[in-house]
């Protein structure tokens, strides 16, 4: 006599239909065979959350943190992620260090979080390796290990997890823990941009750009810049600005660069709001207003965009846009020449 199929897997009557319901709800969440229905996915989730089904509950507090098919609600999330996370559903546990790591549910405890992504990390999971890595790269939880950082990014990459291998691209960009090497920046960026990430699309376009590691491609930046600000990258589209203002790639459009460098703005990019600021001192591309130019030029100091500071060091000495106040301009003056882009880009009537 044949087997029915709960039998064949193995998995009792109940576990069966959880999984069934779980797997309906995964085809609505990522539009496999279906279109993308993040509703009926919740309930899918639901209906096997019911039944007890811990990547169930999981993926339901997922779609709580992030407001997909409900209202977003933290504590919700963080309750049944917990109770995943206690079920021994590692993504969930990998998860709960979040919640330290962001303070937002919990109060913020780095330490508490490192041990989470290490204990992650121990179980080869990607997400808690790159975020471990983070954590070493940035001192948040223990000291500062480049070289460690480096490693866990590594073996996440290694699992073709998109954000590590961005992060990989980063530390052969800019030496950290490894030896600067641009042509392997460039490698692990496209693929991580291959894997639809937009940060690293980003990072692609700008080695094309400024041909680091890989030949000078204007074409081929904006292709890069315009894929990841499909996907919501304000940086990238402040970039894609820049290409229009330039003419780089692109048939030379000041008013263009103007709006895209508005969106990117709008969305708190400080590359955005420091071209903007530019183009508002100088009239480029819009009716000049030296106010709007200073506060952007300070937003963009306050998120620690060094190439602003000089720009802002030049507003405060010559009064553009604001009272002038010798103080602040040397404050940003010296903080300018520190972070080696000392000269500011206004041109000097004076």
């Amino acid at each position: 006599m044949a087997k029915n199929n709960n039998q064949q897997s193995g998995l009792s009557p109940t576990d069966f239909l959880a999984k069934k319901y779980f797997d309906q709800a995964e085809r609505h969440f990522t539009g496999d065979g279906v279109p993308i229905d993040f509703k009926k996915a919740v309930d899918g989730y639901e209906q096997s959350a019911k039944l007890g089904y811990a990547p169930a509950i999981f993926s339901l507090g997922v779609c709580y943190i992030r407001g997909l098919g409900v209202e977003p609600d933290e504590q919700k999330a963080y309750e049944l992620i917990k109770q995943a996370a206690d079920m021994g559903n590692l993504d969930a546990q990998f998860t709960m260090g979040h919640f330290y790591f962001e303070g937002s549910v919990v109060e913020r405890d780095y330490v508490k979080a490192v041990e989470i992504f290490q204990a992650a990390a121990d179980k080869n999971h990607p997400g808690g390796l790159n975020d471990l890595g983070f954590c070493y790269q940035r001192g948040l939880g223990v000291e500062v290990d480049l070289e460690k950082a480096f490693d866990c990014y590594m073996r996440s990459a290694e699992q073709d997890f998109a954000a590590a291998q961005n992060n990989v691209g980063d530390c052969y960009n800019f030496g950290r823990g490894v030896k600067a090497d641009g042509e392997k920046a460039y490698l692990y960026y496209y693929r991580a941009a291959q894997n639809g990430y937009p940060i690293a699309q980003n990072n692609v376009g700008m080695c094309y750009l400024n041909g680091r590691g890989v030949k000078m491609d204007y074409a081929q930046a904006v292709h890069w810049f315009e894929q990841a600000g499909r996907l919501g990258s304000p940086v990238a589209v402040a970039n894609l600005g820049f290409c229009y203002e330039t003419g780089r790639g692109l048939e030379k459009d000041a008013e263009k660069a103007v709006q895209l460098y508005t969106i990117a703005a709008d969305a708190d990019s400080a590359p955005g709001q420091y071209n903007l600021a530019k183009c508002l001192r100088d009239g480029v591309g819009t009716r000049a207003d030296e106010h709007r130019a200073f506060s952007l030029f300070k937003r963009a100091a306050e998120q620690n965009f060094p190439v602003a500071y000089a720009d802002l060091a030049d507003c405060y000495a010559r009064g553009i846009g604001t009272k002038a106040d010798s103080e602040l301009a040397e404050k940003f003056k010296k903080l300018a020449e520190d972070a080696g882009y000392p000269n500011s880009t206004a041109k000097q009537n004076n």
